[in-house]
């Protein structure tokens, strides 16, 4: 087998250039237990544990598997050498033999090992057109929409996973959530062939675009070169049609890796600096097409952009809220203030067009925290807490509207 095979499943681990023996390797030897290598295979390749499984229903030859495969599970093979590859490893840890009648058999073996194996049923038959390989069917699903994820939280998961080398699939669910809570549509993939997560950033037909995010761990907290395939990052990119792609792991570094990401187009991203981005999103929430010009750069992540934009955000917001104090503060006694009056009462961290939009968005029906226009001025229309309210309603009839949930707060 290649090192970067062993890599993947975790039977090698890398750390400072070198492969060693992992953890689960060093168990597999202390315990001789041949079901910790097959699941370590089965988590990164599909149709290993769900063959014991067709097995268990009754003996068949690679010419009778062949079918089910693309039929029940998806795939497009034309003949059965990769079938033929899985056999060979069942085999070998004693969970298949070959019978009098030359068809695969599962023994008893592999019978107790696919109990503790636990798979999920087949996904279901596609209708009339194939579609895309599916996610494997035993992964774990992201949170509900509808219940937010704190992002510390996130961030704490992002850093803690990226060097769980033992369990790969904890660090991909983590990089899944952590840009659904961005506001991407992503979806958790894996299996050969496809990337770890796939990221869509729905802006229209002209505007949106799509990312293949590969997440790498490594139990020494750092990610060289040596344990990145950048050939197989360019195929992820081209089998789902990608705009962007994008690599994430535990502290990136040396001149080669960002010189090859730059050669074959790769944004490499900190597992840090994911958690930063959550952080940061929720003091100043962004929107998909800020977070492009995070993917437009090649090799190390320049995250300088979007601070500033993150920062023109909260300074925005917090020029409303100084806007909503000047006019409660001197509506009573002055009354309407136009948009130059409020900029000189200001400390001209704004230009005379940011309060203008500022207030044209305050004094929009959908807010309506002040009233008035351009000519006449402005004054504060209601207490802020209705604002609050208001704006706390429009999220949620927006997000019950696209999501196809329910609102919190229900009209009569």
């Amino acid at each position: 087998m290649k090192a970067n095979f062993l890599l993947r499943t975790n039977l090698l681990e890398e750390e400072a250039g070198l492969c060693l023996v992992g953890s689960w390797t060093r168990r597999w030897l202390d315990e001789d237990d041949a079901g910790v290598v097959i699941a370590l295979i089965h988590r990164r390749i599909r149709f290993v544990g769900e063959m014991l499984a067709e097995l268990q229903k009754s003996p068949r030859s690679a010419a009778e598997l062949l079918p089910i495969v693309n039929e029940e599970y998806r795939f497009a093979w034309k003949t059965p050498t990769q079938i033929a590859i899985r056999r060979g490893w069942l085999q070998a840890a004693g969970f298949v033999e070959i019978n009098d009648d030359r068809k695969f058999a599962i023994t008893e073996a592999g019978r107790a090992f696919l109990g503790r194996l636990g798979l999920a049923p087949a996904p279901p038959k596609p209708a009339l057109v194939r579609e895309p390989e599916p996610e494997r069917p035993h992964v774990y699903e992201p949170p509900s929409p509808r219940t937010p994820t704190r992002p510390d939280v996130l961030a704490t998961e992002i850093k803690a996973a990226s060097t769980e080398s033992g369990d790969p699939n904890r660090f991909e669910r983590a990089v899944r959530d952590a840009f659904a809570y961005l506001g991407f549509q992503a979806e958790l993939l894996g299996g050969p062939g496809r990337t770890d997560v796939l990221l869509m950033a729905r802006l229209g037909r002209s505007d949106s675009y799509k990312v293949t995010v590969d997440a790498k761990t490594t139990g020494s907290g750092r990610l060289p070169d040596q344990q990145v395939d950048w050939a197989t990052l360019v195929e992820h990119r081209t089998n789902e049609g990608a705009d962007h792609s994008l690599l994430v792991g535990p502290d990136p570094r040396g001149v080669r890796l960002f010189k090859r990401a730059v050669d074959y187009e790769v944004t490499v991203l900190p597992a840090r600096g994911l958690a930063e981005l959550c952080l940061s999103h929720a003091r100043a929430p962004l929107g998909l097409n800020d977070y492009r010009v995070l993917f437009t750069i090649h090799g190390e992540a320049d995250l300088t952009e979007l601070g500033n934009r993150a920062e023109r955000s909260e300074r925005l917001r917090g020029l409303a809220a100084d806007i909503c104090r000047m006019l409660a503060e001197r509506g009573a006694t002055v009354g309407y203030h136009r948009a130059r009056d409020l900029w000189m009462l200001q400390p001209q961290t704004a230009t005379k067009t940011e309060f203008q939009s500022v207030l044209d968005t305050l004094a929009s029906p959908l807010v309506g925290a002040i009233q008035g226009n351009p000519d006449r001025g402005y004054v504060l229309a209601t207490d802020p807490r209705v604002t609050q309210l208001r704006l706390t309603l429009l999220g949620e009839e927006l997000t019950s509207r696209i999501d196809g949930t329910s609102p919190r707060i229900r009209r009569r």
